[in-house]
């Protein structure tokens, strides 16, 4: 597997826990449920931060996010805890840091990955927020969407 350098996603992720989803006015707006699951060739990856940044106009801040367990399963939520993302397009990021050891990078939300020594393990083409191929439409209802990635 190709290890990449991914400090625009950290930047990315390290704002969740400030802007989240809810706007700045304390008005949170309404969120759908979102979940699925994150494969790297064909097998379910653990440890992975997806990331939802809906584009066009929206209310509130634009990042909702969460994190792969051992199955691969994730559900979004906001900075509040609360569960869902936004509706309308999208464009999403997955991003799994660890360290030079090949051991998963934890935080205590004190210390960025780069500043840990982690590296992103995933392409910028589904880790970096500009670079991202992934996409998605989430609809009034909410969705599940699986993100079949390929290390090459």
């Amino acid at each position: 597997m190709r290890v990449l350098s991914g400090g625009r996603l950290s930047c990315a992720a390290l704002l969740v826990a400030v802007l989240g989803c809810g706007g700045p006015d304390g008005d949170a707006p309404d969120l759908v449920p979102v979940s699925g699951t994150v494969t790297l060739d064909g097998e379910p990856v653990s440890g992975v931060m997806v990331n939802f940044f809906p584009e066009g106009p929206t209310t509130g801040s634009t990042l909702c996010y969460g994190m792969t367990d051992d199955s691969g399963r994730y559900e979004l939520q906001d900075s509040q805890g609360r569960k869902g993302t936004l509706t309308g397009k999208a464009r999403v990021t997955c991003s799994k840091f660890v360290m030079p050891d090949g051991s998963p990078f934890t935080s205590d939300g004190e210390m960025s990955p780069e500043m840990a020594g982690a590296v992103e393990v995933f392409p910028p083409r589904y880790s970096d927020e500009t670079r991202t191929e992934l996409e998605v439409d989430v609809p009034a209802g909410g969705d599940t969407f699986d993100f079949d990635l390929e290390s090459e």
